[in-house]
């Protein structure tokens, strides 16, 4: 279980740092909150679990990743400019700038691309299938989201993570690369 935490925190992070073909359609909208099921290929291992993804246009994407019956182990706050890796099974986080982890992910990561990747297609009720082949520290991974149950300006607040109630650690304690 302790081994399947860092891969899927990977595939969050991976899943953040992804761009895809596909151009969005122009709709307005401030909040956006929809439901994905990830597939993440990593080596000759293969991992799928479901998600939630919760987006406040130009301020703030909550990933939350629920590996096994619905339960939220990891949770990725992405900001205009760092990302936050919330660990919650271990109780522990870490932060880090889009530049600090630019370096080991091909294509670079940016607050816009994952809005982007999140919100490509704009349909309201289509389900959207998206493959993608990055690399990460010479590994070569491929990512397939299916996307479904958009809703979009339903969401109020943001809800961020209370930090007092976890421990602060480096990237390598979350992410072993």
């Amino acid at each position: 279980m302790n081994r399947l935490i860092p891969i899927i925190a990977l595939c969050s992070l991976l899943l953040c740092s992804c761009s895809t073909q596909r151009h969005a359609e122009s709709k307005r909208y401030h909040t956006l909150s929809q439901k994905a099921n990830t597939k993440l290929q990593f080596d000759q291992h293969q991992y799928t679990m479901g998600s939630t993804i919760q987006l406040w246009h130009n301020e703030l994407i909550v990933l939350s990743l629920q590996p096994m019956l619905g339960i939220e182990m990891i949770r990725i706050e992405t900001t205009i400019d760092s990302v936050w890796v919330f660990d919650k099974m271990n109780r522990r986080y870490t932060t880090l700038a889009y530049n600090d982890f630019a370096k080991q992910i091909t294509p670079s990561p940016s607050y816009k691309l994952i809005q982007n990747f999140i919100t490509t297609p704009l349909a309201p009720k289509a389900a959207t299938k998206n493959q993608l082949h990055f690399t990460v520290g010479g590994h070569k991974i491929t990512l397939e989201c299916t996307f479904s149950q958009r809703e979009y300006n339903t969401l109020k607040t943001t809800k961020r993570l209370d930090t007092n109630k976890y421990k602060r650690v480096s990237l390598r304690e979350v992410l072993p690369l």
